[in-house]
């Protein structure tokens, strides 16, 4: 416009030929908005920044606003106060007129008004406070710029004085109205038609309709009008029908949209929140699941929760065997048992599997039946006669393999949506992880009981082998103490005819009470020697043994219960003539002394313990009624078991004596039994006591035991004896008793003091015919006088005498270098024969006299 009218060209001052031409004031006015809109949009982000921070900005909308609306203000005063500066000529007039001789435009008062209003907009721009008076200064501005179009698409006069406009003055005001409105996107009508929401939808469908939509329609009814096609009245009636035909359309349109929209809202929300509700109930049984460390209870949980909350009308558990391929029902919902009975699916039921849903399942799929009347198969016709329509079956897997499936039925068929079914295999997955973690908790705590057990049992172990060291010390110190005791007594009785009966009778029972020691003494060492492999079974005569393990375990049923103010009472019942039967008789010794532990441990407050043996027929197996065996009885009056306990004691580490026990005393006896191929039998009732039995077979064949060979009596001659041990009590007594013998005895206190004597009398020619000699010495002991004595005289016999006699007897240890071993306490007797069997195979007797003789 503005070089249109500086060069005056016409043509560039209107749009189309004709029309009223835009005055250079009103084109410069525009191009100052429009450069003011562009800076300051430009130099700050309206749209996202909360309040209006951007000085530079602010400053392009300040500057703008002022000049426009002070443009506009000066023509409004123009007008109202008829001033007349003619400011809209801008100096162009005589060039003007002279090119066509045209006058120039002057800015309108609506014009005036709208500059007026764009610019106090621009103004208001930053100030987020008073966005109602801006966006009420665009609108109003917008609603003046059409009034001004409009008598330019529907002819006449304006419909308000003053409203008339340069055509292309009322689209720009159009154009920038809306510019100056969207440079605040983010409140008010702008923001309305960007939204996402319902809102904008319908406004971006309906304002473009409700705005070109009235003008058409208007503007045919004008031209009908014009055409003579219809009266005004007709017109008005015909503009209003197609408006309310347009608007009519268009709201049922977009309320169908919005219905279906809001349908698919509330099917989305309905499906959020069972989605929601599916959530929590997993994390539910998930948190609960958790919290049990048992496969029952876990399953129990499940079920459970299904029944109450997803609901179903019935839920178990099933465990899968892959080598029967059948179902065992584990566990069973509180409200489906009464079904479960109906449906023979009570817990610990076998269910076969088919070729059906439960074959599927067992290869991990998810089956799921809307009807089950439609499946003829055996177990969903089972369902569908008991009024189950709707099944569901969803494997529980670990590491890729069934372990179990899980069963949930409905009465109402197709009653399981997608839904159900997805919630259902989550819910497996997390179950069988659940239980695959119950089973490594299980495993673990079992691994680490066997491991607490074996530790103690390993202490107990050290404890009793620390026990047996001592244990041997004590024995043979006691041998050691006795034996002057048994030496004086046996001399006694046996060189002094003199002696009272009254005195006589004494020291006999002197003589048996330090037999009885020796003879618990040599017992003590089957409790501390490692148990020698045995090649062949023996004869065991019961009775004898009973004895023997009663005298023994005194201490424990007897002394012991007293000491805590109990009575053990006693009562023996032994078969008169019991024959022998074959075995080990430590293992049986053993077998006994813990049954008899046990008693005394079951009678905390006392109580009767009756130990009996008798002759039955059979032995509790039914394969050996007709074979006799002696049955071995330990019976107490305790506090008895249970049946469930009763069933468990024999199995290793099961204890019910807490950190006293190891659980292997009774393991240790059914081992012993399994050994002999006898028989066990457990009698309990709680309260009353228990009665442990054992049965040993009869052999069919008599036992010929050996008999011990006669020992020899004969006394030889006088004899040169060296005496080496470390206790001088005992060399007293055994020097006095061998010289009563007539022999001529030296004694040594010390293994290197016996060496030192051997060496000398020999170099001084006079020798000794034997040598008696103790295994534990200081410094120098039993062996390494033996050793000695072989290496200075091969010839000489060498006597072992010891408090662990017996032990070396029996396992034929006997140290190298010695010719006879004899136990502590010694007898008369095994002394005398042993002196003869050394001294008699190494030469004559009258050759050991002559050196007896020469030597005195």
């Amino acid at each position: 416009m503005l070089l249109g009218w500086a060069l005056g060209i016409t043509a560039l001052t209107s749009v189309l030929p004709g029309l009223t031409r835009m005055s250079p004031l009103t084109a410069l006015t525009f191009a100052l908005a429009g450069a003011a809109l562009c800076l300051g949009t430009a130099s700050a982000d309206l749209r996202r920044a909360p309040e209006f921070q951007d000085a530079a900005a602010h400053g392009w909308f300040a500057a703008g606003g002022t000049v426009i609306a002070s443009i506009g203000l000066y023509r409004l005063c123009d007008y109202g106060f008829g001033w007349n500066l003619d400011i809209d000529q801008l100096g162009l007039i005589d060039r003007t007129s002279a090119a066509g001789g045209a006058a120039l435009s002057l800015m309108a008062p609506a014009t005036a008004c709208g500059f007026l209003l764009l610019g106090s907009a621009l103004l208001l721009v930053p100030a987020r406070r008073f966005f109602g008076a801006f966006q009420a200064a665009c609108l109003l501005a917008a609603m003046i710029a059409w009034l001004g179009f409009s008598h330019y698409i529907y002819g006449g006069e304006p419909l308000l004085p003053y409203t008339k406009m340069a055509f292309h003055t009322a689209m720009l005001f159009l154009l920038l109205s809306a510019g100056i409105l969207c440079a605040r996107a983010d409140e008010g009508l702008v923001a309305l038609l960007r939204s996402e929401g319902a809102g904008g939808v319908i406004a971006r469908r309906l304002v473009p309709a409700a705005i070109v939509g009235p003008v058409v329609l208007g503007w045919l009814s004008l031209e009908g009008q014009r055409a003579r096609l219809f009266d005004t009245e007709a017109g008005i009636s015909l503009f209003a029908l197609s408006n309310i035909i347009v608007f009519g359309a268009l709201i049922w349109a977009n309320a169908e949209s919005l219905d279906r929209a809001d349908l698919e809202r509330r099917t989305a929300q309905s499906r959020l929140r069972s989605q929601l509700e599916r959530l929590s109930l997993l994390q539910q049984i998930t948190h609960a699941t958790g919290e049990r460390q048992d496969l029952p209870s876990i399953f129990q949980v499940v079920v459970r929760t299904l029944e109450e909350q997803l609901p179903v009308d019935f839920g178990c558990v099933c465990l899968y065997d892959a080598v029967d391929n059948l179902l065992t029902v584990t566990s069973v919902g509180p409200r489906s048992k009464e079904l479960a009975m109906e449906l023979a699916m009570s817990e610990e039921t076998h269910i076969e599997i088919d070729e059906n849903g439960l074959a599927r399942c067992a290869r991990g799929e998810l089956v799921y039946e809307p009807d089950v009347e439609q499946v003829h198969f055996p177990f969903p016709q089972r369902l569908a006669r008991n009024d189950l329509r709707s099944l569901v079956i969803a494997p529980l897997l670990t590491e890729s393999k069934v372990f179990g499936v899980l069963v949930v039925a409905r009465r109402e068929p197709r009653s399981f949506s997608s839904t159900d079914c997805e919630f259902l295999k989550q819910l497996t997955e997390h179950t069988a992880l659940a239980a695959h973690q119950a089973r490594l908790y299980g495993a673990l705590q079992d691994a680490y009981n066997d491991l607490r057990q074996t530790q103690q049992v390993v202490m107990h172990q050290e404890r009793l082998r620390v026990l047996g060291q001592m244990a041997s010390g004590v024995a043979h110190d006691i041998n050691n103490s006795i034996s002057p005791v048994a030496l004086y007594t046996e001399s006694l009785l046996e060189n002094e005819p003199g002696l009272t009966e009254r005195a006589r009778r004494y020291l006999q029972t002197i003589q048996q009470a330090v037999s009885n020691v020796a003879e618990t003494v040599g017992r003590m060492r089957e409790f501390y020697r490692e148990r020698e492999p045995e090649t062949a079974m023996a004869a065991v005569h019961l009775n004898e043994l009973v004895q023997q393990v009663l005298d023994l375990t005194r201490a424990r049923w007897s002394d012991m219960a007293r000491r805590h103010g109990v009575e053990i009472r006693l009562q023996t019942e032994l078969a008169a003539a019991a024959p022998a039967v074959m075995g080990f008789e430590s293992e049986i010794r053993d077998a006994l002394t813990n049954l008899i532990f046990n008693a005394v441990d079951a009678m905390p407050r006392g109580g009767t313990l009756t130990l009996r043996t008798r002759l039955t027929s059979g032995g509790g197996s039914p394969d050996s009624a007709e074979q006799q065996h002696v049955a071995l009885e330990v019976a107490d009056t305790g506090i008895g078991m249970e049946e469930a306990t009763r069933a468990k004691c024999l199995e290793p580490f099961f204890t019910t004596k807490g950190e006293r026990g190891t659980g292997l005393g009774l393991a240790m006896v059914y081992g012993m039994v399994q050994r002999h191929h006898a028989s066990i039998d457990i009698e309990s009732e709680v309260g009353k006591g228990t009665t442990m039995r054992l049965g040993f077979p009869v052999p069919a064949t008599r036992v010929t035991e050996p008999t011990p060979a006669q020992k020899v009596m004969r006394v030889l001659p006088g004899l040169r004896i060296l005496l080496v041990d470390d206790d001088p009590l005992l060399l007293k007594s055994l020097r006095e008793t061998l010289e009563g013998d007539g022999h001529a005895v030296q004694a040594a206190t010390g293994g290197q003091e016996g060496i030192d004597s051997f060496r000398a009398h020999s170099n001084a020619g006079k020798p000794f015919a034997v040598v008696i000699t103790d295994l534990g010495m200081p410094n120098v002991d039993g062996r390494q006088v033996a050793g000695a004595i072989k290496a200075a005289s091969a010839a000489t016999p060498v006597i072992l005498l010891t408090g662990w006699g017996r032990r070396l007897a029996a396992e034929g240890n006997a140290p190298p270098h010695v010719d006879c071993v004899l136990a502590k306490p010694p007898r008369l007797a095994e002394l005398r024969s042993a002196l003869y069997q050394c001294c008699a195979a190494g030469g004559s007797a009258e050759t050991s006299a002559t050196r007896m003789a020469e030597s005195a």
